[in-house]
């Protein structure tokens, strides 16, 4: 921890820019998920593999009948 530090702040609308170095560093994308966890006074964010959520990745499906 501690490898690289940025500085940012809290939007009035409680939005936080992760800085693009970061979010390139860490292969983040717009539209990734993230999960917000609190461990005392420190928030650790996650991103989340919801790859089934976004349709660039979904796999066809082939459907066939049945005779």
């Amino acid at each position: 921890m501690g490898e690289h530090i940025e500085i940012t702040k809290i939007s009035s609308r409680g939005q936080v820019v992760i800085p693009k170095e970061i979010r390139e560093h860490l292969g983040w994308e717009a539209g990734d998920h993230l999960a917000v966890e609190l461990d005392g006074e420190t928030v650790i964010l996650r991103r989340l593999q919801l790859e089934s959520l976004r349709p660039e990745r979904r796999r066809p499906v082939k459907v066939g009948l049945i005779k």
